[in-house]
């Protein structure tokens, strides 16, 4: 009697990869360092190539074209003052360059601030991450530079009676003669003594607004005014975890230079993820409007 003729196995069904995860479900009252580095990691790890290439375009324009500029000006004014003494003219002219090439250095900076919080977002809420979000927040630079100057305008605001209480009663009446060394001897350890003093409050004020370029970047109805406000609001209870973390950032940062500064290449993509984690935890669950997120997630 024959035997019956067993089927033959089947062959196995090759293994389709598992999808990227969509979306970023760590809260504020759920964050954790190892889930924030494991999300970080996973983000840097995927698109390494695109933030290898991000670093390179960041130096090179980020920080080169402003190098370049400063030193060309730079030679030109010094030409212009070995030969005689800079005229008026030169002195107005040498005034709106200035003023230009800053105004240049801050377009720069915010293309790229801008830029690579939407890169690490995007990659956080498990989207591919290409060069081309590096350029996605053109439009926001407005908002950008006016942010830039309310901060500034808030931190001359917060020093300026410092210096006046420590000018008036360290330091005196002076006048054009009196030379600066003279100034900083009767002021500088007073007013390095005040500053150790209010370190507190400086910490406080910075943990607070640390997410004002990521919250202009992830939010396009954030205006630079409202990106400041919500940061705080994000910040609010949780001041002692952005500090643990951005130390971290800054440890990973300073081991990076130490590779020749190659390892910035690949260092500072996961110190920007690491940070980029904490603020989206900290965001869900916080005080803060719904974020419209076109420019970055495409909804």
């Amino acid at each position: 009697m024959e035997a019956p003729h067993e089927p033959a196995p089947s062959a196995p069904s090759p293994i389709e990869p598992r999808p990227a995860k969509l979306g970023f479900a760590l809260s504020r009252d759920q964050v954790s360092l190892t889930d924030l580095l494991s999300r970080a990691s996973e983000a840097w790890s995927r698109d390494l190539g695109s933030w290898v290439l991000a670093m390179i375009l960041y130096g090179l324009l980020g920080i080169g074209i402003p190098v370049v500029l400063n030193l060309v000006w730079g030679f030109v004014s010094a030409f212009q003052k070995s030969g005689a003494d800079a005229s008026a003219v030169f002195k107005a002219v040498d005034v709106i360059v200035q003023i230009v090439l800053y105004l240049v250095q801050m377009v720069i900076a915010g293309i790229f601030s801008l830029g690579l919080w939407a890169m690490a977002v995007r990659g956080l809420h498990g989207q591919r991450t290409t060069v081309g979000a590096l350029f996605s927040q053109l439009s926001k630079i407005g908002k950008y530079i006016v942010q830039a100057l309310v901060v500034s305008l808030g931190a001359v605001l917060i020093l300026l009676p410092i210096v006046v209480i420590i000018w008036l009663v360290f330091i005196g009446p002076v006048d054009l003669e009196t030379p600066m060394s003279e100034i900083i001897d009767d002021g500088g350890k007073p007013f390095a003594f005040a500053s150790l003093l209010l370190l507190p409050l400086y910490v406080y004020i910075v943990s607070g607004i640390s997410f004002i370029q990521a919250e202009l970047a992830f939010n396009d109805d954030a205006g630079p005014i409202d990106a400041i406000i919500h940061s705080w609001r994000i910040a609010r209870g949780k001041r002692w975890r952005i500090i643990g973390v951005g130390l971290l950032a800054i440890l990973i940062l300073g081991g990076s230079v130490m590779f020749c500064g190659v390892g910035l290449l690949f260092g500072a993509p996961l110190a920007m993820l690491l940070s980029g984690a904490l603020y989206l935890g900290l965001r869900n669950g916080a005080d803060v409007p719904r974020a419209n997120t076109a420019t970055t997630l495409g909804r």
